[in-house]
């Protein structure tokens, strides 16, 4: 019993042990299982990780080389690198903006100052800080310092550099070199009011005239009370290379630079000035230019033609007075009237202005026939002087006692040569009839003839071209000449 009761309790043991080896090849297969399980998931997982590892990778490669790609400095140095130093002096020449001027080659001024200030010289670029924005990139390029081209870059559109970056091409390059460096001065020329003065040889135009009066220096009196004062039109002009200035006369004229030496002027005086001589009676009012002649600036004043007639003319004598003026800036414009009736002067070979008194049309119609009698008789006396008929008869028609009479008596030996004159008038005037007195009255004659002379031993054609002043008196119940004087001829 005993004995049988050891088999069981034995084999108890044998079999708990045996369930126990079986539970624990159990838990060692789950063990192996849980353990081969792992190994796939790690795998698995790691297969998984290194993609997507691989997958951020590639985006970010992509992400940074399409950053890089969109870098706009890229085109701009592969701008730099691919034009050269004459592309570049073509880009700003065709922008720059020259001043416009037909007295120097502003085209070779600005070679030379690029030559000089930009070509050879390192080329760079820059942002340009008024313009530059992330979408539209704008760049300056610079050498020897200045500005010379803007550069602005365009994008080619729809993110095409990926990652919504844009790819950029050059858009516009434009030359923006400016001339402030290029050193200048401003001509400025002072000249006579219708002188033609020129600058290198051009004549200056009205374009550059500024609109300034520039005072005439040494401006004589009579000048300031002209209705216009004479003054100097003033020309300004810039200039970048030489200057040369001359007058019309191609007198070159010496440069006056100004303190700051930015300006540089020149001032063409009048080598010869103008002058005139006018004589005129008093009865009749000059004008210089709209100033008026007084008597008390006229260098001489006389009796002229009514010398020794005071007997004739009573008080209503006149005295012819005489202005002479030089160094005058402008011609002058000389005028004169007499009871609001304008007159023309008469111009002797001295170039002197002779004025008349303003004609009396009713006296010229009453004494008209008393002066051509007395000229046509003159003439016919002074072509046949060895005739006494003729030389009584002049003398008939003038008065007794007067110089005229005494130089007409003793003539005739002085004028016998001309024993046979032909005369031929082209012109032959009687004007300038006017009454001083009830006894005496002016006008002259004016003629331009062709004579024919013929003396004893020769014959010979010339012209004449005088003018007379005369005077008429009343003589009882007749008119005599009673003097005569050359105003021309």
């Amino acid at each position: 019993m005993a004995e049988k009761d050891v088999s069981r309790s034995e084999e108890a043991r044998r079999a708990a042990r045996n369930a126990e080896r079986r539970e624990q090849r159990r838990r060692e297969r789950a063990l192996r299982r849980g353990r081969r399980n792992w190994r796939v998931f790690i795998a698995v997982y790691s297969v998984i990780f290194l993609l997507a590892g691989a997958a951020g990778c590639w985006v970010l490669f992509r992400y940074a080389a399409s950053y890089e790609a969109s870098i706009p400095e890229h085109v701009m140095d592969d701008l730099m690198a691919s034009t050269g130093e004459d592309r570049w002096y073509e880009i700003i020449r065709g922008d720059v903006t020259l001043p416009e001027s037909e007295f120097e080659d502003t085209g070779a001024i600005f070679e030379a100052y690029y030559d000089a200030a930009v070509r050879g010289r390192r080329l760079s670029y820059r942002k340009k800080p008024d313009e530059y924005t992330a979408s539209s990139p704008v760049y300056t390029v610079r050498g020897g310092g200045m500005d010379l081209a803007v550069v602005r870059l365009v994008p080619e559109g729809h993110g095409a550099a990926g990652f919504g970056f844009e790819l950029w091409r050059v858009g516009e390059v434009r030359g923006v070199l400016a001339l402030d460096h290029l050193e200048s001065v401003t001509v400025e020329i002072d000249a006579p009011r219708g002188d033609t003065v020129y600058l290198n040889g051009r004549a200056v135009g009205e374009r550059w005239l500024t609109g300034e009066a520039a005072p005439a220096p040494d401006l004589t009196e009579l000048e300031s009370r002209f209705s216009e004062v004479p003054s100097f039109a003033r020309y300004r002009i810039p200039m970048y290379g030489e200057i040369t200035v001359t007058d019309e006369k191609g007198v070159a004229l010496s440069p006056q630079r100004s303190e700051d030496g930015r300006t540089v002027r020149y001032v063409a005086r009048e080598d010869e000035f103008y002058s005139f001589t006018v004589r005129a009676p008093e009865p009749v009012t000059v004008s210089v230019s709209g100033a008026r002649l007084d008597a008390s600036e006229a260098v001489r004043s006389e009796d002229g033609v009514l010398s020794g007639l005071e007997a004739y003319t009573g008080e209503s004598a006149y005295r012819t007075l005489t202005w002479t003026y030089g160094g005058l800036y402008t011609r002058p414009e000389i005028s004169a009237e007499m009871n609001g009736t304008d007159l023309t002067p008469l111009i002797n070979e001295k170039g002197e202005l002779i004025f008349f008194p303003a004609q009396d049309d009713s006296l010229a119609a009453e004494m008209r026939s008393v002066v051509e009698g007395f000229f046509s008789s003159y003439i016919d006396y002074s072509g046949k002087a060895y005739n006494t008929v003729r030389h009584h008869n002049l003398l008939s028609r003038i008065l007794p006692g007067s110089e005229l009479y005494a130089y007409v008596r003793d003539s005739r030996d002085a004028m016998i040569w001309a024993s046979a004159t032909q005369v031929h008038y082209d012109e032959l005037t009687f004007s300038d009839f006017y009454r001083v007195s009830d006894s005496c009255f002016t006008c002259t004659i004016r003629y331009k003839a062709d004579f024919a002379a013929q003396s004893w031993y020769e014959s010979y054609t010339y012209d004449l071209q005088n003018a007379y002043e005369m005077a008429f008196v009343r003589s009882g119940n007749r008119w005599l000449a009673a003097a005569m004087s050359v105003a021309a001829g």
